[in-house]
């Protein structure tokens, strides 16, 4: 599962907008806090790479030397239900809202890769 979208808050490149943005979840974790019984969070770390064609240019893989960076896009917390559906699954739908959420939205023109 990835995601693409068109921003222009990228670090160093902020009010220029990138189109095309490819955008994957890493790695995701589950965590239970203890002072709470009911209450799980799925934490988890985006990479963003320039293009679907770029995300592996020039063996790039696994050091990532042409990523993408973002403060504000790479890493994310949100509820986790262990009833629904696996970890992943509810990361990519939580970071899609993440970044059209909101009258100033982190991306525009959001689809599934």
């Amino acid at each position: 599962m990835a995601i693409t979208f068109n921003t222009d808050r990228l670090q160093g490149l902020e009010g220029t907008t990138i189109n095309g943005v490819y955008c994957r979840i890493q790695s995701v974790t589950v965590k239970k806090y203890d002072n709470d019984p009911v209450s799980w969070s799925c934490l988890y770390d985006v990479v963003l790479h320039a293009s679907a064609v770029k995300r592996n240019a020039d063996g790039e893989y696994p050091q990532w030397p042409n990523r993408l960076r973002s403060p504000k896009i790479d890493h994310f917390t949100c509820d986790y239900d262990p009833t629904g559906d696996n970890p992943y699954q509810q990361a990519y739908l939580d970071l899609k809202g993440k970044l059209a959420a909101g009258g100033d939205p982190i991306a525009t023109s959001i689809a599934d890769a």
